[in-house]
């Protein structure tokens, strides 16, 4: 589930959570006034008639205690018991220790229910004071270190001015010459007036309709404008009044969906947007400029609504135009190949020397019928599996076997690693739309991802290309690409692109802005300056802005070289044979000076808190160290659980995939190993060298104590569970890492595996070409190329060439990536025809992406207890629950049983749930998409 920072509450939700709670309280009053929990304190001497008191008190208040099959049998024979004695009285106090059991757990898990209220009731609470503590820390580090603080802040704002209010000087028409270099194949520049006439259907759209800002689209860019961080806590404050306030929302959408694009101008636009510096959670300054909340909206709902129309139209792009299309060989090289790999030619048939109007051609005779066969015998009785609910624990449960796929075309490396780029990397920080909403690919996904791909490139290169010199494997920072992207680039990028004049204007009114630069120091008096350079970083125009510029970036170099840059935002990424005439580098540079840009070219890959070469991936100390103390002073600045958790979950808590690199085969068991060192280094900062679980439960202590809560006796279910069961959700890294135990232990033995195959192909490719006779050379030359000599000059390199001789390694390996190999042929007879496995390129890729992960065999009490809660809440089916989720719930099982009857350790349905969500940081407006519904005939 997607989070955002908790919001504040309004009076109205407050006011619902209150009455939820009070209805809690009076059922968890009633329930314990209403049974007896000590059995030796009840007056009635007789057991068989306080056992029946107690299930005629819950068939009466609490029948959901009694739902379970056992429980109508225990009813039937203590209805017995009251006139048999032969029920034995050892007997009947089992039957009450089974009952009081029952009550005991529905009390617990009031218990944990009340927790949880208490909790929800420090994070309200805790509203305002949090914001109060985190401004005493910030002005604690002030008057400690304000000197340091204030040069930092300083030259922060110094590096603003001169990016902001100093234009740079490009060459329009330079930038127009360059980009129609671009598209001078003719399936590019048709893919060109695609894109040109899918931005005219869209701005002619707005302009007659409106932005059409619905409840839903509004709602999603509220989240994502708080998601990001980048507006003052008062504007944060009304957009989260906006969200619990349906009809304010859809007033606000009316009034964003009446504005015009064509007279639109900034609020005050003279006296200019103030401009403001604040502290991220890092610490470091960030400048903002500040918008009215009503540009801020339409503002954001324009940018976001040209991004994924410009989304659509380049991803079309890449998949249809030339640039983009991956060759396969050449019809000289398929002959080549024939030639030296396919079968030996046919004896032609004889010239007919009679003529064909006088002899005409006879037909053969038909084939004679097929012999009958008779009825087919009816089909097998099909096999109905009935469940049996006395299950083994121990018992390893058998599956069916899977169909077998049908056999898919054998499809070559480089198609593959185009469909990997396009669905990755290609322009992935636009949205897609989804329904009503946007959906936008978390930059951290996108990084894991990067990681393991350079990773695989670089092992594959430093495997196929170590004859060719040295490999690069290299990465671009394109210095302050949003502050100081010249504005004329921007506008000419986008009339290339298509946008019309109308737009171009309001973008030209946006850019162009008046600022204010005397708020960002305090005491400092107004300065408005217009913007001549650079957009806000973190706007959906930025956003926008940015990718329709580096889209021509990915065209170029790809045109060029045919090399990949996997980009994410202003950094890219590539690895390459070391070519001085025709690098991705060069392409870049000059993508750079043309579109004056600052670029630096770095000889490694730097991504989160790895280092990637071509030998090696190396976690950086430093880094990890720097990372801990980060997460520290985060989780100090915290006044709440939820708080706590939520911080703890994003940062240590769920295994960091884009800082490290996800468990893939191509990292083996020692990255394995180094991650899980990193990641007790990060613990032992962090929490001071305790561990998770007792630093937690003092945490929960000392909050339980205050509130005068009762503690329970065990905190590690409720600290671990997921929070749709009742748990705080807390995540344990640790958790990932022992699922990714069967990795290989070195994946260049995979890769040397392959070189093997591919020697042994080539030998036996030889072997059967020796014992061609030969005469079967020039019946080739013949039957391939029609002894063209020019044909033959461009395949086999010479008309001279001797054809006894097979072809070299090098020329049967250089196309590897580019075609499968071909089955070989039988050899010429007596020779034994030997299988030789075809080398699969494709197969080692996917292996080396290939993410394993070791689920064990978990319990059938445990799978039959999520289908049965399955659909209640928040709780899903087993097959839709994350392997860290499964391992969790088997780990902490038996203590849930014991303490609470089942898996579900709370009463969700007396807990203000929605308003739980809000405080935790979770979205509430994600709609039930219908996955979480299961049946007791579905398969988990």
């Amino acid at each position: 589930m997607d989070t955002v920072p908790p919001i504040a509450i309004s009076s109205v939700l407050r006011e619902a959570a209150e009455l939820k709670v009070e209805e809690l309280d009076r059922a968890k009053a009633a329930f314990k006034c209403r049974y007896q929990f000590d059995i030796g304190s009840s007056t009635q001497p007789s057991t068989a008639k306080r056992v029946k008191t107690l299930t005629d008190d819950i068939k009466k208040f609490n029948p959901e205690l009694g739902q379970d099959e056992d429980e109508d049998f225990v009813s039937r024979y203590i209805e017995q018991a009251q006139n048999d004695r032969s029920i034995s009285e050892s007997k009947l106090l089992r039957f009450e220790k089974q009952i009081c059991s029952k009550i005991s757990h529905y009390r617990n898990r009031l218990e944990v229910s009340s927790l949880h209220v208490e909790l929800m009731k420090e994070a309200i609470d805790a509203g305002d004071s949090a914001v109060a503590v985190t401004d005493k820390l910030e002005s604690t580090d002030l008057d400690d270190d304000f000197e340091v603080v204030e040069n930092e802040l300083d030259d922060v704002l110094e590096k603003f001015e001169k990016e902001t209010f100093t234009s740079e000087d490009v060459d329009v028409e330079a930038i127009e010459t360059y980009l129609f270099s671009l598209f001078e194949h003719a399936d590019d520049k048709t893919g060109l007036e695609d894109i040109r006439n899918e931005m005219q259907e869209f701005s002619d759209e707005i302009l007659a309709d409106g932005m059409e800002v619905d409840q839903d689209f509004l709602m999603w860019c509220i989240l994502d404008i708080i998601k990001g961080n980048n507006i003052g806590e008062d504007k944060k404050k009304s957009l989260e009044a906006y969200l619990q306030s349906p009809v304010a929302l859809r007033e606000l959408a009316a009034t964003l969906s009446a504005k015009s694009i064509r007279h639109w101008a900034y609020k005050d636009a003279e006296k200019g947007l103030p401009v403001t510096a604040r502290q991220d959670s890092e610490g470091q300054f960030r400048i903002a400029v500040e918008e009215s909340i009503i540009d801020l909206l339409f503002l954001h709902a324009v940018g976001i609504g040209w991004a994924m129309k410009l989304r659509t139209s380049l991803m079309e792009f890449a998949r249809t135009s030339q640039t983009f299309t991956v060759e396969g060989l050449t019809t000289a090289e398929k002959n080549k190949r024939e030639f030296f790999l396919g079968r030996k030619p046919s004896n032609s048939a004889p010239i007919a020397t009679a003529c064909n109007v006088c002899h005409p051609y006879m037909p053969p005779a038909p084939m004679p019928p097929p012999q009958p066969f008779g009825m087919m015998p009816p089909p097998p009785p099909e096999i109905v599996v009935v469940g049996n609910t006395r299950k083994s624990k121990g018992k390893k449960k058998s599956h069916w076997l899977p169909i077998s796929p049908p056999p898919s075309a054998r499809r070559s490396l480089d198609k593959i690693r185009k469909d990997v780029y396009i669905k990755d990397f290609f322009m992935s920080r636009l949205p897609v739309q989804q329904g009503c909403t946007p959906k936008v690919m978390a930059t951290e996904e996108t990084q894991a991802k990067l990681i393991k791909t350079m990773a695989v490139e670089a092992k594959l290169r430093e495997a196929f290309d170590d004859t060719m010199g040295n490999v690069d494997a290299s990465s671009v920072h394109f210095e302050s690409l949003a502050s100081s992207l010249p504005h004329k680039t921007i506008l000419t990028a986008l009339k290339f692109l298509g946008v019309p004049e109308t737009f171009l204007d309001f973008f030209e009114r946006f850019l162009s802005a008046k600022l204010n630069i005397g708020p960002a120091v305090r005491g400092a008096p107004d300065r408005v300056l217009p913007r001549a350079r650079g957009i806000p970083e973190g706007h959906a125009l930025e956003l926008f802005f940015t990718e329709a510029v580096m889209f021509f970036l990915e065209v170029a170099v790809h045109q060029k070289t045919g090399k990949y840059v996997y980009r994410i935002n202003d950094r890219g990424y590539y690895v390459e044979p070391y070519e001085l005439q025709n690098s991705c580098g060069t392409h870049v540079h000059q993508f750079a000076g043309v579109m004056g840009l600052d670029v630096t070219f770095d000889l490694e890959q730097d991504v989160g808190l790895v280092s990637i070469t071509t030998t090696d991936l190396s976690i950086d100390v430093d880094k990890v160290v720097a990372y801990a103390r980060r997460i520290k002073k985060q989780l100090s600045a915290c006044t709440t659980i939820f708080e706590w958790v939520r911080i703890w979950n994003i940062t240590a808590g769920t295994y960091a995939a884009h800082l490290f690199g996800p468990f893939a085969e191509v990292f083996s068991k020692s990255h394995l190993e180094a991650v899980k060192t990193a990641y007790i280094t990060i613990f032992g900062i962090v929490l001071d060298g305790r561990d998770l679980t007792s630093y937690i439960t003092d945490l929960l202590s000392i909050r339980l104590r205050l509130r005068n809560i009762e503690i329970p006796a065990s905190f590690d279910a409720l600290i671990y569970l997921p929070q749709a069961y009742g748990g705080l959700g807390v995540k344990n890294p640790f958790v990932t890492m022992a699922l990714a135990k069967d990795l290989m232990a070195d994946p260049s033995e995979r890769v040397t595996n392959y070189l093997t195959s591919e020697e042994s192909y080539y030998t036996t490719a030889a072997s059967n070409y020796a014992l061609l006779p030969a005469s079967a050379y020039p019946a080739k030359l013949e039957s391939i190329y029609a002894n063209n000599e020019s044909a033959i000059v461009a395949s086999l390199g010479t008309a001279t060439r001797d054809l006894s001789t097979f072809m070299s390694k090098e020329e049967l390996f250089e196309h590897r990536e580019k075609a499968a190999y071909p089955m070989l042929p039988f050899p010429p007879s007596p020779a034994i025809y030997v299988l030789t496995p075809l080398p699969d390129i494709t197969a080692l890729y996917d292996d080396l992406l290939r993410e394993p992960v070791a689920d064990m065999e978990y319990s059938d009490k445990i799978e039959d207890e999520v289908r049965r809660l399955s659909g209640k809440g928040d709780m899903t089916a087993w097959r839709h629950l994350s392997s860290e989720d499964k391992w969790v719930l088997q780990l902490y099982s038996d203590e849930c049983f014991e303490t609470y009857g089942g898996l579900e350790i709370w009463c969700s349905e007396l807990v203000p749930g929605e308003v739980l969500k809000v405080v935790r940081g979770a979205t509430w407006d994600e709609e039930d998409d219908g996955s979480s519904i299961s049946s007791n005939y579905t398969e988990p």
